[in-house]
């Protein structure tokens, strides 16, 4: 007992307490900084202020760290008070990048990955995930296919590689497998990877053969709780737009193509009927589009300790379209829940949760008698109302008066100026009028998604950690339409009530264990994971529609649902539904070896089996494998001895190959033959009397398998200046076989084609990533920029199959430009007659087989015309910062694509300014003589370069001293001003090159299509 009361006062004096604070270079506190003690399980964190104490001997260790900058330690050496200033890690060599079941530091991944950090999405003021995305990362492409509410991004690594509409990349968030990240609001994101070589996705198998895209959500940060509240104010225009005609220009577009003389006739006449207005000039742009206002707000709470963390975030986004009235909207809310906690030292759990709920409508876009289709080919001589009996064009003028006398059901449709006018000089205008179409229909879809993970971490001994997770998707949505029967023109009407509704409900989930491995053993470090997955999917939906005279009970408002169909003989009833169920099953491993921070080696290993519904048993296993090395060779001494690090700190050299394959593009049995029940007319004996019998729907193959590719990757990281100048290069090809085409068979079996393994696509590219990260004083700076080119080919198609079609002009004329799939050519390329120039008398002159010229081209001198595959993509983003201001610049674009005008039409339809401009500088033959001529719509002569670069955002922010927010008991506050999408640099004449990407069997076809919009942004958040 003596000596026990003689040990204590010791033991006292070697535990002494140690204060300080823990700074940046610029004397900012750092709230959240982790201060341990080195080799006890004793430590502190920062607080508000910047301030920690901990308990420490006079000898002790003290271990400082925080995210984004560089961990210091630092010895107590007998002070009480100690002050900390952590430098910021530029060169970020140390971060971890997710790989898949696992993580692996930056500085020592051998594959090419692309990684995108929180900080890099900080600023950027879009919804959608996906379109966050865009130009941060070399070879990621992303389609914004349409700029109306609502609309996600698509998202293209390393080009197309398949024929089907199944070439999106896997998309897992939280190790969770989804469809679609539209339901994330980018700043829930803490990083999004992108395995872009087979070796990096060869990990997740037959369904990474279009690359690969993790994505990691924020989780709380030790330390004291924040609060946040962010608010985003949207003013929305119409954004960059080609010009249509007006009335004197339209007018002299018309006398071109007809004669003067009979385009005055037909005005003359139009006034002399109908008491058209000759001094008409419509703008049709400025009449359909208006400024709109939307709106986001967003709370989050986040904090943790030693043992826990909490992340908990709630977004609503309100936004109305630029279209008048209020047919295009979206409104989201969402909430994430993450959550984790060490209950013992050995056993950690977890949750990450997000629900969302939904609702949006739109207008027709990008299709025949669309609403946009109609934006841009009615004339401006028409009118916007009739607002008196004798302006309406015949039967329009009948149903009016039946209408008026309550003797019609029919609807005009119109508003309180009066009812939307016709086209007087083009009276077979499909579709009629943009706002008829806008109000013919209302349709409107809402839904809830609930994506969420639980897992749990086993770790029995410091370098296993065992992983157990359940994910999970449950999706319920709604959609609904309604029509009246409507009158508009000869062309475009509508007889009939028309009704429907659908409900659909879907669930998914993973089951997923694996075991990971990290050991060193001196300079050498292994590592191996294993693991198992199951996932299953259950889907079901059920559909009601209607249509007839007259299908309801009554038609107020309160009676305008399928419960309310009546039970006449005229009313035409329809209800599908239909169930479904798919699983899969799969192994994986992977082993990592490195030696002394210099060599690196990675080997994975994937096997997946999916249930009968994609393919045969003898075929439904795939095996997958990788290979990958890295030399880091200014960690060698000769490299040392030889480069001063502030010339060049750090080399790597990198190689890959792997396999991936993609069953996505295989449902349904495809690989055998089903019965169509009634599906065949059978005729018995001499008479005419026929019999409804059943059939085979087609031929069976039961070797069909799942497409594959094969990668080779080729990459060097540097950086030089003390790890100011980072670059990054990979060169790339990648091979896709067994692509499943459809094959002609014999007549007589019955069946028109069989699906078969027949296919193969090359694609290969450079990618170069170049960034630039400096400070002056108070100034920081830095620039970063990338680039991807693609060289994209069919390869080889069955000698059976001379070409395959894809997408075009739907409801024209076939004799126009599609697009096919063929042998020697890129994927979906545009086919049609090569324009030669204007001959001397004025007509058009076209490229035959033989390279010479004729004014009669035949189908066999049809050729490649163009292709929407851009050749090279390139992203740029400048950021500053001096005393709380900060100022982000960033631009993307892509050059080497064509696009396809494919609203060029004669006669009374307005056209693109651009395209009038080259009929009247002589670029184009005259007018007349290619009015009505196939062989001139379905040549290059409307074939456009769909090159761009647009500068997607700016954005000036101020930052309050924090000297003024504290007072306030505010952490921070920053306001901002953003223009988004505001200017668009291009040489195409039509609405918005970016969002004529649509189909995915023709891109680069422009039908008119909902513009980007640009945005002023008025940001507002706030930091407790």
């Amino acid at each position: 007992m003596f000596l026990i009361c003689m040990l204590l006062p010791g033991m006292a004096w070697a535990q002494n307490v140690v204060r300080g604070t823990v700074s940046d270079e610029a004397g900012e506190p750092i709230i959240g900084a982790s201060v341990k003690v080195v080799g006890a399980q004793v430590g502190s964190v920062s607080d508000l202020t910047g301030r920690f104490t901990v308990n420490a001997g006079p000898n002790a260790q003290l271990q400082v760290s925080y995210i984004g900058y560089v961990t210091q330690t630092v010895a107590v050496g007998g002070r009480s008070n100690i002050n900390i200033v952590l430098k910021e890690d530029i060169t970020n060599l140390n971060d971890v990048v997710v790989i898949g079941y696992g993580v692996q530091k930056k500085s020592d991944l051998t594959g090419a990955v692309a990684s995108v950090k929180a900080e890099d999405l900080m600023n950027r003021s879009t919804t959608d995930a996906a379109a966050a995305l865009q130009g941060k990362a070399s070879g990621v492409q992303i389609l914004n296919s349409s700029g109306k509410p609502g609309q996600g991004a698509n998202i293209r690594v390393r080009g197309y590689s398949s024929n089907s509409d199944n070439i999106g990349p896997l998309l897992i968030v939280d190790g969770l497998q989804v469809t679609s990240i539209q339901y994330l609001d980018p700043s829930m994101i803490e990083s999004m990877e992108v395995l872009k070589d087979a070796a990096s996705a060869a990990i997740y198998g037959a369904e990474a053969g279009n690359g690969v895209v993790l994505i990691t959500t924020k989780s709380g940060k030790r330390g004291t709780g924040t609060i946040n509240y962010t608010a985003k104010f949207t003013n929305q225009s119409l954004g960059h737009v080609g010009k249509l005609l007006n009335a004197t220009e339209f007018q002299d577009w018309m006398g071109m193509q007809l004669t003067p003389e009979q385009v005055k006739a037909d005005l003359k006449q139009a006034a002399d009927q109908y008491g058209w207005n000759p001094n008409t000039n419509t703008d049709w742009m400025d009449e359909y589009f208006e400024n709109t206002w939307a709106q986001q707000h967003t709370l989050t709470f986040q904090g943790g300790n030693e043992r826990g963390s909490y992340f908990l975030s709630t977004s609503y986004v309100n936004q109305d379209g630029i279209v008048k009235g209020s047919k295009d909207k979206y409104e989201r809310l969402t909430a994430q829940i993450n959550a984790d906690y060490l209950i013992k030292d050995w056993l950690k759990v977890g949750t990450n949760t997000s629900i969302e709920k939904w609702r949006t409508k739109g207008v027709s876009e990008n299709g025949y008698g669309s609403s946009f289709e109609m934006l841009l080919l009615i004339d401006p001589l028409t009118p916007l109302y009739w607002t008196d009996r004798k302006q309406m064009l015949g039967d329009y003028a009948n149903y009016y008066d039946q209408v008026m006398a309550g003797n019609s059901n029919y609807a005009l449709f119109g508003d309180e100026n009066g009812y939307y006018a016709t086209s007087y000089f083009n009276q077979r205008l499909a579709g009629a009028n943009p706002f008829s179409q806008r109000d013919r229909s209302a349709a409107k879809n809402d839904g809830v998604n609930i994506n969420g993970t639980a897992y749990m971490n086993i770790t029995p001994i410091q370098q296993v950690t065992f992983t157990s997770r359940l994910g999970y998707r449950l999706s319920f949505s709604n959609s609904s339409d309604w029509q009246y029967p409507y009158y508009l023109n000869g062309q475009t009407k509508g007889d009939n009530y028309l009704i429907n509704g659908q409900s659909s409900n879907s669930t998914w989930y993973q089951w997923e264990n694996f075991i990971n491995y990290n050991q060193d053993f001196g300079k050498h470090n292994v590592g191996a994971m294993a693991g198992m997955s199951y996932r299953q999917s259950n889907s079901n939906y059920v559909r009601g529609e209607a249509s007839g005279p007259d299908i309801l009970k009554a038609y107020e408002s309160n009676y305008i649902y399928l419960n309310s169909i009546n039970g006449n003989s005229n009313t035409t009833k329809t209800i599908t539904g239909l169930p479904g169920t798919t699983r899969a099953l799969s192994y994986f491993g992977r082993l990592l070896y490195s030696y002394d921070e210099r060599y690196s080696l990675q080997a994975n290993f994937r096997a997946d089996a999916f249930d009968s519904s994609k393919l045969s048993k003898d075929n439904r296993w795939g095996h997958f494998f990788s290979a990958s090395a890295g030399w880091t060779f200014s960690n060698e001494k000769f490299f040392k001895d030889a480069v001063d690090p502030s010339i060049m700190s750090f080399g790597k050299i990198r190689a890959s190959w792997g396999t991936n394959g993609n069953v996505n593009v295989l449902n349904n049995y495809a690989y055998t033959a089903g019965i169509a029940l009634n599906g065949q007319i059978y005729n018995y004996g001499p008479t005419e009397a026929v019999t409804y019998g059943s059939m085979p729907n087609g031929i069976a193959n039961p070797d069909l398998t799942w497409e594959k590719s094969e990668q080779i990757d080729l990459g060097a990281d540097f950086r030089f200046l003390n790890d100011r100048l980072a670059l990054g290069i990979d060169w790339y090809k990648k091979t896709t076989k067994d692509l499943l085409v459809p094959a002609p068979v014999m007549p007589e079996s019955g069946a028109s084609t069989m699906t078969i393994n027949a296919g193969e696509i090359e694609n290969s590219g450079l990618e170069l990533e170049l960034s630039w990260k400096d400070h002056i004083g108070d100034f920081k700076y830095s620039v970063a920029g990338n680039l991807a080119t693609l060289k994209n080919k069919v390869t080889y198609l069955d000698p059976s199959i001379e070409r395959i079609a894809g997408g075009t002009v739907d409801g024209a004329s076939p004799e126009v430009v599609a697009c096919y799939f063929e042998e020697g050519e890129p994927l979906w390329y545009m086919r049609g007659y090569k324009y030669a120039g204007r001959a001397d008398d004025g007509t058009a002159l076209y490229y035959k087989k033989d390279g010479s010229t004729t004014n009669d081209p035949q189908a066999e001198d049809m050729t490649n015309v163009g292709s929407g595959l851009p050749d090279l993509t390139y992203g740029i983003t400048l950021n500053a910062e001096y005393k709380g201001f900060d100022l982000t610049v960033f631009g993307a674009g892509q050059a080497g694509n064509d696009v396809y005008y494919g609203l060029y039409r004669t006669g009374y339809n307005n056209i693109a300014k651009g395209v009038y401009d080259d009929f009247k500088s002589g670029k184009l033959p005259n007018a007349n003589s290619v009015a009505g001529s196939g062989q001139f719509w379905r040549s290059s002569a409307m074939v456009y370069n769909g090159s761009f670069f647009k500068i997607k955002q700016i954005q000036l922010g101020y930052t309050l001293p924090k000297s003024i927010t504290r007072k306030a008991f505010m952490e921070n506050v920053r306001a901002y001003i953003s223009l988004d999408d505001f200017f668009t640099f291009t040489s195409y004449p039509g609405l918005d090159p970016e969002t004529t990407t649509q189909g995915y069997n023709c891109p680069g076809l422009d039908k008119g299509v909902y513009p980007t919009m640009k945005k002023m942004v008025l940001g507002l958040s706030v930091t407790f």
